[in-house]
């Protein structure tokens, strides 16, 4: 079974297992690499700064459903923000996952989840929470800086990651 094949099958399954009572009349499948973009550098102080990235990957092009006359296509991605010591260290990070169908008219978040966790033993994550609404992917979590017990430093730190109705990331 080549690759195309099972990646359609896969998505086939998906998309039944989710509920959804469409009969698939044509359906392409291509697996595409994956592509980052630094968004941004944010200096917090002298000893932390936070660096923004995202990555998207094409899940498939061209499903084809009965009485629709535009594609919809798949796509996934994530955005990271790292937060970083003076040596380029990665102390904790935070990431939101996101599912997306897009079709050129609209797009739709179908999927949202939040990764977060620490390098470093002196940084604590806690509150970690992830939601989808319209074609939008949040999470958030908190990061807190501890010494010898006493809390020094808290980061609140939320994360949206959105689909344009073209399939772009932002």
């Amino acid at each position: 079974m080549t690759i195309k094949r099972l990646t359609g099958l896969l998505l086939a399954v998906i998309l039944l297992t989710l509920g959804t009572n469409y009969n698939m009349v044509q359906s392409h499948a291509a697996v595409a690499n994956s592509i980052t973009k630094e968004l941004s550098i944010e200096i917090i102080n002298d000893d932390l700064y936070c660096v923004t990235t995202i990555v998207s990957n094409d899940i498939s092009s061209e499903i084809f459903f009965p009485n629709q006359t535009k594609a919809t296509n798949a796509k996934s991605g994530s955005k990271t923000v790292e937060y970083k010591n003076s040596k380029g260290k990665t102390l904790w990070y935070v990431k939101v996952s996101g599912s997306y169908t897009y079709n050129g008219s609209s797009a739709s978040c179908t999927s949202a989840s939040v990764y977060a966790t620490s390098n470093d033993s002196n940084w604590n994550i806690s509150n970690k929470k992830s939601h989808k609404s319209s074609n939008t992917a949040y999470a958030s979590a908190t990061g807190t800086l501890k010494q010898q017990g006493i809390t020094i430093q808290t980061i609140n730190k939320s994360v949206s990651l959105s689909c344009s109705k073209d399939g772009k990331l932002y």
